[in-house]
């Protein structure tokens, strides 16, 4: 089930309960839709009650200054916190400091969300649907 949205594709699987997002590109001129996105994404996960996220960074570019960027992350990984998500996946991208900086966004949630990048899809849907 496709969930409707202009920025992003959300892509939801009820049968194992998997929200996949498509990451965006960011840049400095489409900073007024990052707050939207991640809004978006928060959303949909309380509105259907989504457990899993398996996300895809890989093909997204990013243009901002990677502490803005640090930024963005940090706060979708602590509103993500206030939902009843339990497992995120994400799927590597080449860019050291991108992954150093999901990694950090996902210490400041341990316990709440189990967080771990693949490098590829069917790895990470295996992950996340394991008991």
């Amino acid at each position: 089930m496709i969930i409707p949205n202009k920025f992003l594709k959300l892509d939801y699987n009820p049968t194992h309960d998997i929200l996949f997002v498509e990451w965006p590109n960011m840049h400095d001129y489409t900073m007024p839709e990052v707050a939207y996105i991640i809004d978006e994404v928060v959303g949909a996960v309380r509105s259907y009650d989504i457990k899993r996220i398996l996300t895809d960074t890989t093909q997204s570019k990013i243009t901002v200054p990677m502490e803005e960027y640090a930024k963005i992350i940090n706060q979708l990984a602590l509103q993500l916190a206030t939902t009843r998500l339990s497992k995120f996946a994400k799927l590597n991208t080449a860019d050291a400091d991108r992954e150093a900086i999901s990694s950090n966004a996902a210490a400041l949630v341990v316990g709440s969300i189990a967080y771990r990048s693949f490098a590829n899809t069917e790895e990470a849907i295996a992950w996340l649907v394991e008991s």
